[in-house]
């Protein structure tokens, strides 16, 4: 997720409509939002763990849509990847001798992804997420919330610190950590199933509550624009079908379900975009997983079809993280003493 440069938008605000809508129609392409020129980078699979999974950036300035993920990695079903804040690295899970990794890919580069966890089979390491200012990773590892410290060598990116920010129970499931902007808290899914919710951990104190966890409603995939507001996946009632919901980070707030919704539909993994109304997400609207992106506010909704994006209808097209800012040239590493 990145700011949108150079262009007037209206300030983020409170959904202006509650609920959802069955089947909602498609926004003309012509009518696609013009601010939207940065880059979008999401993964696609048939099934999860099945092996297929790839991930794929489309450029909206370029409208050139690229599959980034290579045999040559050696990395089975990377997927869930993420923007820097410059734009300049993604940092994903995938499967390197036979265990689930977190790794940094440098954009415009031949290099290879680093490998920052080197696990084979001890940890189970996913879900990673850069915080604000790029300087940390926070991610899941057997269960627990972990945040780790970058530091960029001559050899690459390695993380010089990782430390928990939970303390699961034995059996105990905690995933899907995302940082607040400010990094003084972390909101993740505690549970699975039915039982899934979400809770807001504050690292100074270590202070845990309850952010929204219904009974019986799985609520998961918390996502944190720049002014705070949190977006996140929560079922909509029994039929457990997906909906995205908003929240402002006080954990007493009432959340609100956005009228980018599909009612009798799956609508899930969402992407904001800091500094305008728009969200990028997942819908079954047409089938299986396609790309949408909508605007919170007025419930408009636009397929990314016309950009090939949805075009391999036997895959779900998911986990979708958008960079809004100038495009970045290759990355150099900067050189600093190894710790």
């Amino acid at each position: 997720m990145g700011l949108v440069v150079g262009i007037v938008l209206n300030l983020p605000g409170p959904a202006a409509m509650a609920g959802c809508i069955s089947d909602p129609p498609n926004q003309s392409n012509a009518s696609f939002p013009a601010a939207l020129t940065g880059k979008l980078v999401y993964h696609s699979y048939v099934n999860y763990g099945d092996g297929t999974s790839q991930i794929f950036l489309y450029d909206f300035s370029t409208h050139t849509l690229t599959q980034l993920s290579k045999p040559s990695w050696g990395i089975t079903d990377p997927m869930n990847a993420v923007f820097s804040p410059d734009g300049k690295w993604l940092v994903f899970m995938g499967v390197s001798n036979g265990a689930w990794n977190v790794f940094m890919y440098p954009l415009g580069s031949n290099k290879a992804p680093f490998n920052m966890t080197n696990s084979t089979g001890a940890t189970r390491n996913e879900d990673p997420k850069f915080s604000t200012d790029g300087k940390s990773v926070v991610f899941k590892q057997n269960g627990n919330v972990k945040l780790a410290t970058l530091s960029y060598t001559s050899a690459g990116p390695i993380f010089t610190s990782v430390v928990s920010l939970s303390n699961a129970p034995s059996g105990g499931e905690y995933s899907m950590p995302f940082l607040a902007p400010d990094a003084s808290a972390v909101y993740y899914a505690t549970g699975t199933g039915a039982n899934m919710g979400l809770v807001k951990h504050t690292i100074a104190t270590g202070a845990t509550a309850a952010f929204d966890r219904p009974a019986g409603l799985e609520t998961y995939y918390p996502i944190v624009r720049a002014d705070g507001t949190v977006f996140y996946a929560r079922w909509k009632n029994g039929s457990e079908l997906d909906q995205i919901y908003e929240k402002s980070a006080d954990p007493e707030s009432t959340p609100s379900q956005l009228p980018i919704n599909d009612c009798i539909s799956n609508n899930s993994d969402p992407a904001p975009v800091s500094g305008t109304n728009y969200l990028f997400f997942s819908s079954t609207t047409a089938g299986g997983y396609q790309l949408y992106v909508g605007d919170v506010t007025t419930g408009r909704r636009w397929s990314l079809t016309q950009f090939g994006v949805n075009a391999d209808h036997a895959k779900a097209k998911l986990g979708s993280s958008y960079y809004g800012g100038p495009s970045a040239p290759p990355p150099m590493l900067v050189t600093q003493a190894a710790r």
